[in-house]
């Protein structure tokens, strides 16, 4: 019914993303407002992000060890990107140390503006960070194919040819678009 999926680095590594971005746009929000729970909302994201991040550079390094079993020249492209997913869960903590100290002082009006823009410089710090993780991991995969198993089709190791066009089709214009379907729907 539900299986975890192998590997998890992959599937794990969105969360990061999402909440890190989340929480510099909640922290650029408490410097203009103080409306409803925004300060503890942009907190909380922040600390989930720190702890996404951590469980990401967890699932990366269980991973990268059984990749570099198979492909021991993309080592340099892994440290790389391990490296910036370890920028980014310390570029994260600090965003949510911030979070937490401008949550502190939420109800004195000055420090609190400049504890949020704090926060908010740190949040977007950890945000480049994903960035450069995610540009690093991104090339990793598929510029080098590092983690990516080959798995032949069954029909056999050619590509299988386009459908052949009807010599009774009326609009032979329609012939390309049918080959274009074709080749997204097997590639995809």
């Amino acid at each position: 019914m539900f299986e975890i999926p192998i590997p998890l680095h992959p599937v794990i590594v969105h969360f990061p993303i999402v909440l890190v971005v989340l929480g510099a746009l909640l922290s650029t929000l408490t410097i203009f407002t103080r409306r409803g729970a925004l300060p503890q909302f942009a907190a909380v994201t922040l600390i989930l992000a720190a702890g996404a991040a951590q469980v990401a550079i967890n699932t990366g390094g269980d991973q990268a060890e059984a990749v570099l079993k198979r492909m021991p020249e993309a080592k340099p492209l892994i440290l790389v990107h391990a490296e910036w997913g370890e920028w980014v869960r310390n570029v994260s903590v600090f965003a949510a140390i911030g979070g937490v100290v401008a949550l502190a002082f939420y109800r004195v009006r000055n420090v609190r503006r400049v504890l949020a823009f704090i926060t908010t410089l740190l949040a977007g710090a950890a945000c480049y960070c994903v960035f450069e993780a995610g540009e690093h991991g991104a090339a990793m995969v598929y510029h080098h194919g590092v983690g990516v198993q080959v798995v032949p089709d069954k029909a056999g190791p050619g590509p299988t040819p386009p459908p052949a066009q009807s010599a009774a089709s009326p609009n032979p214009a329609s012939a390309p678009a049918a080959t274009a379907s074709a080749t997204i729907t097997r590639g995809g």
